[in-house]
């Protein structure tokens, strides 16, 4: 990620280095405080249009108004007037990805989740159990199964409520025996495992999905999945997956046949019919392969090695039970897939409560029959990569669906939807930032291609969605801008695929190397625009590539960094292993790149790619886990950082390493990270002392090189913090999250920070220059849209306060005085906003009273009009740029600074 500074660092002298490292900050071991790091909000921009991965819906039959939906990564949603408005009730849980909702229908108020997606994709996070909320949301308890992880279906017993089923896939990377399907009868007190399977050779197999008789909430047929999910392979399915029928509420089970495919089979899908318990749906993820012997098709699997030349599996098949799952047969036609590539993020079957003959089955597209399964065709153009459905018990036109890009609701069966595009549920992979006023940013989206948007608003309005733009297709990934012109944007789609983007004429053009189908590429491949000279342009497969001028030409610079296994690297699950997955150039040396690969390896070269030194055996406990980010110092030659996630080992330690002889030794520096996997760590780059860390639950903070680590996302939710940047200018923390979108924090406080700061009684911090805009013209937006939150206008005027108090501000333009407030502080950081004003005259309470009585028969709220009438409480006009001494009293203290407004150079209309 290009982090370009303020001044050129490659003419400094190694005295002039010396200097600056005497002028910088002195390391002092030290908590951030709980009071400063609440104090510095995250506010939320975005984008929203293009939606998320929806998993699952539960909504209330006799008040279908009443919707729950679940996301992948971005928490559970409430909407109580039909998806007019929506209210996210999961944000403050310690996990936020979900796999499955349900709703008691005798008691709508009581609502069940499971938490960790059973999509079983390469971005799905895991869960801690399942939860219960007694108040339709508004507050919630974990009931247990903690190592489940992955949840596929929530049953309930419409008959007692206290009897609940869950189908429990357990973890994703690596065996373990809490899978199956569980049951509780009294309400989550206690589990029992009520359905196990094991295979021979000992291996549990989860439950993916359970489906209950509509006549009997007794009878439930349950599917066993036998999988193998690996960093560089994901295997189809084994000899462990099946159906299980119980007529007796899970004492006993029967594994089904007569009819139904056996050997070897991936994910399976089920439904009854809700109108005919005798009809029962099954789409199977069938992976055999005819012409080879049951013992070679196992060592396939489980190894990950891909099919020969002229092997095929039998595919994806549908068939259908008349007789409640004691006979079966395929319905779809031989040769013809229903239900999509890849079957282990599909596998969705639903049966109009209304028409057992009717079925819909969820993949890259919709797939319908209306005659339980002669003929099969496409209902609607709507969606794409579909997870869910649901169908009006009562109205079979009236339908929710959810899918990678959002969700739709239709009341004529799909021939119109209306799409909520207010919700954020962006994924994010990576992010950067341009250089303009304000600034922009960009980055890429699993699924959704690439974006930019504003950080802010130049009036403070709120960030609608119409303000962003697509700049890339396909799944979005690195987005890296030459900020030396903000002109060309480099990005790139999955595995490699990359294009210069000339943003001022809105041309692109492929860059790609043409050597890059001989190369390995990561889904995500790292591009680096050189912050020495911006022509300069790095890009990664397994070998690392520098173009000389602007992707132009292409050269290799490196050998295959990876460990370059053979079998590893032709894994199976459209997954590419053996590849680069962070690449970094020191901001103190253009020779100077670092290079971490998913398969553990360090590396790094000090002459421009002529030699690499591997690193891997000087780091101790070295998990040689996937390497997700590389940062080297912009303060210190030979400092640099590296990060290590196992989550694609089911290893959720924190993994964060510091070296500073250039990767000789390292430290680890990870205690007081709690465990979930660190993506991204950041150097500030005017305090080396000031640290942050993006991991898969969110974002942490440190203001002594990494000795003492605190939370630090005070507005955020939990959420992955998949990338993070830090605007060299603003002085602002770029976060971009894989679920929740993009998050913006002012560290400028914490560029100062010291211990002499903290045991002050009143400190001033400097103050940021602030552009004075002109507002211009403003786009029409939607009535309904997302609200995000732009930078407040004015000059932050940030200040220490050791105790509590009223604290003085005072503005001068030269020896006049301009502007005396009178504020309620408190005991640690606080925030005055000046918005270029000068005090001209003061309203009488007689004026402000009138003024309430006016708001309050409009309706406002008490503590609105009480925000609203201590801004108005003065009559002030703006004034201009320039430079303006700020003055604060406190306590007897006195500390002084210099506010600086600047013209508005930028705006064009």
């Amino acid at each position: 990620m290009i982090k370009q500074n303020l001044i050129s660092i490659k003419g400094l002298t190694a005295l002039t280095l010396l200097l600056l490292v005497g002028s910088l900050p002195q390391s002092f071991a030290q908590k951030i405080p709980d009071q400063v790091v609440k104090e510095i909000k995250f506010r939320e921009i975005g984008p929203t249009r293009q939606g998320g991965r929806y998993v699952d819906f539960a909504v209330v039959d006799k008040s279908p108004k009443i919707i729950y939906a679940a996301t992948a990564s971005g928490g559970l949603w409430k909407t109580i007037n039909n998806g007019q408005s929506w209210e996210s009730i999961f944000d403050d849980q310690p996990v936020i990805s979900l796999g499955a909702v349900a709703v008691d229908q005798k008691n709508p108020n009581v609502v069940w989740v499971g938490s960790g997606e059973a999509n079983n994709s390469r971005s799905s996070y895991w869960g801690d159990g399942v939860y219960k909320s007694l108040d339709g949301g508004k507050t919630w308890e974990n009931m247990g199964l903690p190592e489940s992880h992955h949840i596929g279906r929530i049953l309930i017993d419409p008959n007692d409520s206290d009897v609940v089923y869950v189908a429990a896939l357990g973890h994703l990377y690596s065996e373990n025996e809490e899978r199956g399907l569980y049951k509780t009868t009294n309400g989550g007190k206690s589990w029992n495992k009520v359905l196990e399977v094991k295979r021979e050779d000992g291996k549990f197999i989860g439950v993916v999905d359970v489906t209950m008789s509509p006549d009997d909430p007794n009878t439930l047929i349950a599917a066993a999945y036998d999988k193998i999910r690996r960093p560089w392979t994901f295997n189809e399915g084994g000899e462990g997956s099946g159906v299980y029928k119980s007529t007796n509420g899970g004492k006993s089970w029967e594994k089904l046949g007569n009819g139904f495919p056996d050997g070897f089979l991936g994910r399976i899908g089920l439904a009854y019919a809700p109108n005919n318990s005798n009809v029962v749906y099954a789409n199977v993820e069938n992976v055999n392969v005819e012409g080879i012997s049951k013992e070679e098709r196992r060592r396939m699997l489980e190894v990950g090695i891909p099919l020969g030349k002229d092997q095929k599996v039998v595919g994806t098949e549908m068939y259908r039970s008349d007789d409640g799952g004691e006979s079966w047969r395929k319905i779809n036609p031989d040769g013809e897939d229903v239900g999509g590539y890849p079957s282990y993020y599909y596998q969705q079957v639903i049966v109009d409560p209304n028409d057992a003959d009717h079925v819909y089955v969820l993949g890259i597209r919709v797939w319908e029959t209306k005659d339980g399964g002669e003929t099969w065709g496409t209902p609607f153009r709507f969606g794409g990569d579909n997870h869910a459905m649901w169908i009006d018990p009562a109205d079979s036109e009236h339908m929710l669906l959810g899918y990678d890009h959002g969700m739709g609701i239709t009341y004529d069966a799909g021939a119109t939807w209306y799409h909520p595009d207010e919700l954020p549920l962006a994924q994010f992979y990576a992010v950067d930032v341009d250089m303009a006023y304000p600034y922009n940013v960009y980055g890429g989206l699993q699924d959704n291609g690439s974006v930019r948007g504003p950080s802010s608003m130049k009036d403070g309005s709120s960030i609608p969605f119409e303000a962003w733009q697509r700049v890339g297709g396909g799944d979005g990934m690195y987005n890296v801008v030459d900020r030396s012109n903000n002109r060309y944007l480099y990005n790139e789609s999955q595995f490699g695929p990359i294009q210069r983007l000339d943003l001022e004429t809105g041309e692109s053009k492929s860059i790609r190397y043409s050597g890059a189908r001989d190369m390995r590429w990561n889904w995500n491949s790292p591009i680096v625009v050189s912050q020495f000279n911006t022509d300069v342009v790095y890009h990664a497969g397994n070998k690392v590539l520098k173009s000389t001028f602007r992707g132009e030409n292409w050269e290799e610079i490196s050998h295959d960094l990876s460990k370059n296994d053979s079998v590893k690297a032709n894994g199976t699950g459209n997954i590419q292993y053996g590849t680069i997955t962070t690449l970094e150039e020191s901001p103190l040396n253009p020779d100077e790149l670092w290079a971490g690969t998913d398969d553990g390896n360090l590396h790094v070269t000090k002459d421009a790619g002529k030699t690499w030194t591997l690193l891997n055996s000087n780091i101790p406990n070295n998990p040689e886990y996937w390497v997700t980010r590389v940062e080297a110092s912009a303060h210190f030659p030979g400092t640099a950082y590296v990060s290590f996630n196992g989550m694609r080992r089911d290893d959720f330690t924190s993994y964060l390493y510091k070296t500073t002889d250039w990767g000789e030794t390292w430290t680890s520096i990870a205690a007081g990270i709690p465990a979930g996997g660190v993506n991204v760590i950041r150097e500030d780059h005017k305090n080396p002392n000031l640290l942050f860390v993006g991991t898969e639950l969110g974002t942490f903070a440190s203001i002594d090189g990494g000795v003492n680590w605190t939370k630090f996302m005070t507005d955020m939710p939990v959420n992955p913090a998949y990338d993070m940047v830090i605007h060299p200018r603003e002085n602002e923390l770029v976060v971009a999250t894989h679920g929740r979108g993009i998050f913006i924090a002012d560290i400028s406080p914490l560029q100062e920070m010291s211990d002499e700061i903290l045991n002050s009684n009143l400190t001033l911090f400097e103050i940021q220059p602030a552009v004075q805009y002109v507002e211009g013209l403003s786009n029409v937006t939607a009535f309904t849209n997302f609200d995000g939150e732009s930078r407040a206008p004015g000059s932050h005027i940030h200040y220490y306060s050791k105790e509590a108090g009223e604290a003085t501000i005072k503005v001068y333009k030269g020896s006049k005085e301009i502007l005396s407030r009178k504020v309620n502080a408190n005991a640690g950081l606080n925030l005055f906003n000046w918005r270029f004003e000068e005090i001209t005259g003061e309203r009488s309470q007689k004026q402000l009273d009138q003024t309430a009585e006016r708001f309050r028969n409009f309706g406002m709220e008490e503590e609105d009009i009480t925000r609203r009438l201590e801004d108005m409480k003065y009559i002030t006009r703006t004034v201009g740029p320039g430079k303006y001494k700020v003055v604060i009293e406190m306590n007897g203290e006195t500390d002084t600074g210099e506010a600086e407004v600047m013209k508005d150079y930028w705006s064009v209309n």
